[in-house]
């Protein structure tokens, strides 16, 4: 139903959104229940030793190796290379993506990253119990029909993929702590959405004008947004719903949605970026989904082959990790000075900054930033945000039936789904904690943590399979709004004015520096395939400036 581009395709009608949240609510039932007591959080958990990082088939140069570890001064055996045509600051998949193509344009480009490690909120790593396995603690999922990009790059560097298990039912949790278990999807067809003539329930009616608003939302055209409807979630509901707007079960669902999707709640998040958000990935649907949706295909080897894919295909020194900016300068006469805090300065035709906006207040920019600019940077959130993954001996949820999705409105599990890979006899479940809950989940100690997680599973698997969802044999959690130099994840939200008033500020080159990054996408933002195209869109606009020289 949507276009390349994000305008809504002139074939879709109102049936076609009814159709879309019945499905939507189909899968998500517990969003539909009636409710009458607020929602508490429960405790929830903290960090553990993390597995080794996945060896990565060369090593990049770390500013580390470059000093003398006793006088923190540059060592006299090593000779660094710092004159550039552009220089990308942030090795996620975005910066990565953006040098491969420079590269390939023939430029001289370095990455430098603050990280020791390339790949950003992507992080595959090798589990401790079974150094065969990978498992993936941030992005996990591409698919074949909307992500096009990501999707080519794993067939062009021949890197194995796998679809999504889906079989079984779900197991939900409505904020009364209700624990329900149904089919995974729709099973009937158009005769079961047909089956209730009368007006919807307060849930319905709030799918029912989000996802047609999404549909309608141009994500190419910020300023076209209703100034009116430039409003926090919250008031939106009340806009658009009336009084079922300011009902306890919608203001409980919107929340969740939310919170899943960009790890803050409807009162902190604006309507206009919400919809955006939902728009860029093709919808509710599209978001939601394990099929051909958000979560349809995983990389066997993990995403993180993708980035060691592309950096592995550029020149030798073309990264320096461990290399966090702190000064941005502009010379006039087209020179960019950047410099990092181990005291390494490189210098620049054009630069990329390839990073979470909500991390350029780190650096310092001379000139100063444009105040559009200052204005979305300093007001941009970074979603609240964890990952674990338990593992174990044998996937117990398949062999009772699940597909390994546990959704709860109560918490500390917000959703989870099945991340095994049979091939390599791992076996996974990975849970992820967001929002609000996630907020007061980080306040526990690291076994507090995990044993709210491991309890609130064994409480949805229900009594008989209880001890097998405690039996682990592995726990792994990242944090990711305790991570350095990402602070959240899985992206950053925006409340009421700032995406209408300064979105094309996102974009918009300062001189000789540019800005790519996952946030500046317009499909797909918060994804990998939106922080590769983002990375695509910045290499070819300085391309465009400096010519190629293949």
């Amino acid at each position: 139903m949507c276009s390349e581009h994000g305008g809504a395709d002139a074939t879709t009608t109102v049936d076609d959104i009814a159709k879309l949240c019945f499905t939507i609510l189909t899968k998500f039932s517990f969003l539909n229940n009636k409710l009458h007591s607020p929602l508490y959080h429960r405790s929830s958990l903290l960090q553990k030793p993390q597995p080794p990082p996945v060896p990565s088939p060369r090593l990049w140069t770390s500013a580390d190796m470059l000093f003398n570890s006793e006088t923190s001064t540059p060592s006299d055996s090593v000779t660094v290379e710092t004159n550039f045509d552009v220089i990308v600051v942030g090795g996620g998949f975005s910066g990565i993506m953006a040098a491969y193509n420079l590269t390939q344009a023939g430029h001289k480009t370095l990455v430098v990253e603050a990280r020791d490690r390339i790949g950003g909120r992507s992080w595959s790593r090798l589990l401790r119990s079974n150094p065969d396995a990978v498992v993936e603690m941030g992005a996990t999922w591409i698919n074949r029909t909307s992500q096009t990009v990501s999707y080519a790059l794993c067939d062009e560097f021949g890197l194995e993929m796998a679809e999504q298990y889906e079989k079984g039912d779900v197991v939900d949790q409505d904020p009364l702590g209700n624990i329900t278990r149904g089919p995974n999807g729709v099973t009937g067809g158009d005769e079961d959405a047909g089956n209730d003539p009368g007006e919807p329930s307060p849930v319905e009616a709030f799918f029912l004008a989000l996802g047609l608003a999404a549909e309608q939302h141009d994500i190419r055209d910020f300023e076209a947004f209703d100034e009116e409807e430039d409003v926090l979630m919250s008031e939106w509901l009340v806009q658009k719903l009336g009084d079922v707007g300011k009902s306890l079960e919608v203001k409980l669902s919107c929340d969740w949605l939310s919170s899943v999707l960009v790890g803050r709640g409807c009162e902190e998040v604006g309507a206009h970026y919400l919809l955006d958000y939902i728009k860029s990935g093709n919808g509710l649907m599209s978001l939601v989904s394990d099929l051909a949706g958000a979560q349809a295909i995983k990389v066997k080897k993990g995403t993180s082959s993708m980035t060691d894919a592309l950096a592995n295909a550029m020149p030798e020194g073309s990264i320096m990790l461990n290399s966090p900016v702190v000064d941005i300068i502009q010379h006039t006469g087209g020179q960019v000075r950047v410099t990092t805090s181990p005291g390494l300065e490189y210098t620049a035709k054009k630069a990329i900054l390839a990073i979470p906006t909500n991390t350029y207040t780190r650096i310092r920019f001379t000139p100063p930033l444009p105040p559009n600019k200052r204005a979305l940077l300093t007001r941009t959130k970074p979603g609240i945000y964890a990952k674990a993954i338990l593992s174990y001996a044998a996937p117990w949820w398949r062999e009772a039936g699940l597909a390994g999705k546990f959704q709860s409105l109560v918490g500390p599990i917000n959703f989870s789904w099945d991340t095994s890979e049979v091939d390599a006899g791992q076996y996974s479940l990975a849970v992820f904690v967001t929002g609000d809950t996630a907020a007061a989940w980080h306040l526990l100690t690291d076994l507090g943590r995990e044993e709210a997680v491991v309890e609130h599973l064994a409480e949805l698997a229900g009594s008989e399979l209880a001890g097998q969802a405690r039996n682990l044999t592995e726990f792994n959690v990242v944090e990711w709004t305790k991570e350095q130099w990402l602070w959240g994840g899985p992206t950053s939200s925006m409340g009421p004015g700032m995406l209408r008033n300064h979105g094309k500020a996102l974009r918009e080159p300062f001189g000789d520096l540019h800005f790519g990054g996952g946030e500046t996408a317009y499909e797909w933002k918060g994804y990998l395939e939106g922080a590769l195209r983002a990375g695509m869109r910045v290499a070819e606009e300085v391309v465009e400036k400096l010519g190629r020289h293949e």
